[in-house]
């Protein structure tokens, strides 16, 4: 038996890839059921409105692009995985750099003057998103007995912001930050606060 819902989100990524940058406010229902080959009228019984279904693409693109690499890893230095983990929110090159500044537009559509319900429901999705993934990674690390008696709700507020900082820095006109050195003090921010340092994992010197 098809898993229609999984269905429907491929064509409407594949549509989305073609569409770029308009896809975001141009992703009709009819087109998506038309590519995934069923009526609108069975569309929206999965998806009841355009909304919906572009915040459980967005959810999906967001699952597939941050995974828990070696986080489980016990033979890996607890702040090398976690690092490495939390990198991902990071462009993954210098040249998609640029894109961050979608994630901005997304917080001032949100967020600004003129924001949207619907945008900031996305957002507040996606946030809880985020949090979710990184108080699971500190959940791991603190079952092995390597994560800092800091605190892990604390530690997820403290990390996420860290990263949203560090986003910020590489979008701002004329910065000076590279990938690179953001990469660096994110993972001076996870030895420094999230990893223990007597017992279980140790936090490693690279």
């Amino acid at each position: 038996m098809p898993d229609r819902r999984r269905e429907i989100l491929e064509a409407a990524h594949a549509l989305l890839a073609e569409k770029g940058e308009h896809g975001r406010t141009g992703l009709s229902v009819r087109e998506v059921a038309a590519r995934a080959g069923i009526g609108a009228s069975t569309l929206r019984h999965y998806f009841p409105s355009q909304g919906a279904l572009y915040e459980a693409v967005v959810v999906d693109a967001f699952h597939a692009q941050v995974s828990d690499l070696r986080i489980a890893d016990a033979t890996v230095p607890a702040g090398e995985r976690l690092a490495e983990c939390l990198q991902q929110f990071l462009p993954p090159d210098e040249e998609a750099r640029p894109q961050l500044a979608a994630w901005l537009a997304m917080y001032a559509v949100a967020a600004g003057p003129e924001q949207s319900g619907p945008a900031r429901s996305l957002l507040t999705t996606l946030i809880a998103q985020g949090r979710s993934r990184v108080d699971a990674w500190l959940a791991l690390l603190q079952e092995q007995g390597a994560l800092a008696d800091t605190g892990r709700e604390h530690l997820t507020t403290l990390l996420t912001s860290t990263v949203d900082g560090l986003c910020l820095g590489l979008l701002a006109p004329g910065s000076t930050l590279s990938l690179a050195e953001a990469r660096g003090m994110l993972r001076e921010v996870v030895d420094a606060v999230a990893v223990r340092r007597e017992g279980g994992a140790q936090p490693s010197s690279g």
